[in-house]
């Protein structure tokens, strides 16, 4: 698993505290008052979604700590080391809708690479490929099921190892530069975990016939002896 660019770990949050998170999260305003909470930079409206931190019963430590004591933390130590940091201000909640059900302005994540996280790309050259990608693990937590009658995440099972631009990352371009073995949408149960690096190109996976919702949370980890330049004024917390 350790060797591969993406990997899914089964159960790794039991189904007693995956509902107890859930819940905690639905009771957030920002869902129901979306007006509201759009000049609040803990929501954004577009995505749909809304900082880990936002809900105080929630610790992104404590979250990370847990996923590292399983099958995820091995993936994490090859690619980061054993010196872990949780980036606190780049964890998330996010929630996508089933087409029929989707809330003013909101839309599906297009394809992306964690690793961009931070970069300008409307105000700065494109940088070299040792300044591009933030070395850096996503954890991709369902709280709900997803991939078959909810959303859930679609990703190529390569890691990119450049920063692309905006003009490669459309739905296209993508499609002409991959085999189709390459694509995976995985299906996934409340406590299922994907981890992933930085160069890996994911988007949300949404069909018409979905009619279910779901809800996810997003860990990002790092080396604490290498925090990215670009995120220092982010908030870390050293994972153990």
């Amino acid at each position: 698993m350790v060797d591969a660019p993406v990997a899914l770990v089964r159960g790794t949050i039991d189904a007693a505290t995956t509902a107890t998170w859930l819940e905690a999260i639905d009771t957030h305003p920002a869902w129901q008052c979306r007006g509201a909470g759009s000049d609040d930079d803990r929501f954004n409206v577009h995505s749909s979604s809304l900082r880990l931190a936002a809900v105080p019963c929630l610790d992104a430590a404590v979250i990370a700590a847990a996923l590292l004591r399983g099958e995820a933390g091995a993936f994490c130590r090859s690619r980061l080391g054993n010196a872990l940091a949780c980036d606190i201000d780049q964890c998330w909640i996010r929630r996508q809708y089933a087409p029929s059900r989707y809330p003013p302005s909101h839309a599906p994540h297009a394809w992306h690479q964690d690793g961009a996280l931070g970069f300008d790309f409307l105000g700065e050259a494109m940088p070299p490929r040792a300044n591009g990608l933030l070395a850096m693990v996503t954890c991709w937590i369902a709280l709900t099921p997803c991939g078959a009658a909810a959303p859930g995440l679609e990703l190529i099972a390569l890691e990119t190892p450049d920063m692309l631009p905006p003009k490669a990352l459309n739905e296209e371009a993508i499609r002409a530069a991959h085999h189709e073995s390459d694509f995976q949408r995985p299906v996934l149960a409340p406590g299922d975990c994907l981890v992933f690096g930085g160069g890996v190109l994911h988007h949300t996976y949404v069909a018409p016939a979905m009619q279910h919702d779901r809800t996810s949370l997003e860990i990002r980890l790092f080396d604490t002896k290498r925090i990215p330049a670009r995120l220092r004024g982010d908030r870390f917390a050293a994972v153990h």
